[in-house]
């Protein structure tokens, strides 16, 4: 494919938005789709990358990535190196700059990735870590096979070559039911092969990620939620749209923890549904779904594939759900479109985070109905204990009014249950 100097699909608005379509930040400024300049006013300088960006949301640490640019670079490099290496690289093409990567191509044998700013070691770990790559080995994933890190994390991953998608194609692909199905096989067939190193329920620790989050925007939102026992965390495993790879299967290539997640909130295992809602939310707001291609067909098809406590209607429960992690997504595309100048990202998800409060306040009324529904049966099922322990039924008021009230504990345990299961909001 020709070279693609940006990678970037714009937010796509609704029909009925006025405004003009938006110009990337990258050729607003000048500045790669990965350089924060809606946090920094210094201009982007390499050399100065090691000592720091200083941000109203912290510090961003970097490395001076620029010499990684010439071929000579590659046989003699500054860093610590892990796993295969090339012993000569004769030719060095670049590929793309995409929010939180430089693309290039070394002599068409591997296909490098080099992270200017470092957010942990997620990428390399899935890679160097034993139980997780024979896990991951033939899974549908492309593990990176060597590359460069520093205390602060990865600053070059190698993966063998493959082709690099435009962002045209990547929409078009997932506009296809085909195509769209086949993600979301290939996002339960990984989730369902780290099922075996799943962590226990910490929702603790997921709430608190969303006040951090939510303290740093100054939104005017507030969501918690309860989770069930299954709601596990799993390995980190980022995805992108620009981490897919198209063919007869779905391939799909790690990535590095998203810079705004690392400067707004502490690291965490996050659940499945997590990264299948962000990655949702990323689709939609850049016209991925149509009424032809509805999110439930790559809801449906993870499902079919993941653990079954994980998908169907489990999905809806009052207990988290993808709602919660919905909210979360959009908090975090929010951060990213104030953090890389996207106005048209962030006017929708103001849009989005708006009607937050409607969706609490029905799930509230729900919560409330399903534990009235409990309390109702727990009552039942005393009644009834109380009724047998009483002796057996007589013709008397007091026995005819053990009757009625029990009758009435039922049906009022059946009619609240009723009422919550059809008015649970679903998770499309």
């Amino acid at each position: 494919m020709a070279d693609e100097p940006f990678w970037e699909i714009p937010v796509e608005p609704p029909k009925s938005h006025k405004s003009t379509k938006p110009v990337p930040s990258s050729e607003v400024d000048g500045s790669p789709p990965w350089y924060p300049s809606g946090l920094t006013a210094e201009a982007l300088d390499p050399s100065t990358l090691e000592l720091g960006i200083r941000t109203p949301w912290g510090r961003i640490w970097g490395w001076d990535y620029s010499e990684a640019l010439n071929a000579s670079w590659w046989r003699k490099p500054s860093g610590t190196h892990w796993g295969v290496w090339p012993s000569k690289v004769d030719s060095i093409r670049f590929v793309a700059h995409t929010q939180n990567k430089i693309i290039v191509a070394l002599d068409e044998e591997f296909i490098a990735h080099i992270y200017p700013f470092q957010t942990g070691f997620d990428v390399s770990t899935l890679a160097r870590y034993e139980p997780w790559q024979k896990i991951l080995k033939s899974k549908g994933v492309l593990l990176p096979e060597g590359g460069m890190r520093n205390a602060n994390g990865d600053q070059i991953c190698m993966f063998p070559y493959h082709e690099i998608h435009a962002p045209d194609d990547v929409i078009q692909n997932l506009r296809n039911q085909h195509k769209l199905r086949d993600l979301g096989g290939a996002l339960g067939r990984l989730h369902s092969a780290l099922n075996e190193e799943t962590t226990p329920n910490t929702e603790w620790r997921w709430n608190a990620r969303l006040k951090a989050i939510e303290g740093t925007l100054k939104t005017t939102t507030l969501w918690r939620a309860p989770h069930t026992k299954h709601v596990q965390g799993l390995p980190a495993f980022n995805i992108s749209l620009d981490g897919i790879l198209w063919g007869e299967d779905v391939d799909l290539v790690p990535q590095p923890r998203p810079l705004v997640d690392y400067l707004l909130c502490e690291g965490e295992r996050m659940p499945a549904v997590a990264t299948l809602a962000n990655l949702e939310q990323a689709i939609a707001l850049r016209g991925g779904f149509s009424a032809s291609t509805p999110r439930a067909l790559l809801y449906e098809a993870w499902g079919a594939k993941a653990p079954p406590t994980w998908g169907g209607t489990f999905l809806r429960t009052l207990k988290g759900g993808v709602w919660i992690w919905r909210y979360e997504a959009i908090l975090l595309e929010l951060a990213r479109a104030r953090a890389f100048q996207q106005p048209e990202a962030e006017s929708m998800c103001m849009g989005w985070l708006n009607d937050v409060s409607r969706i609490q306040a029905k799930l509230g009324v729900l919560r409330m109905t399903n534990l009235g529904a409990k309390f109702s049966f727990f009552f039942f099922i005393s009644f009834i204990a109380f009724s047998f322990a009483s002796g057996p039924f007589t013709a008397s008021s007091v026995g005819i009014g053990r009757i009625v009230l029990t009758s009435v504990f039922l049906f009022l345990a059946v009619g609240l249950h009723t009422y919550t299961d059809r008015n649970i909001p679903e998770p499309y």
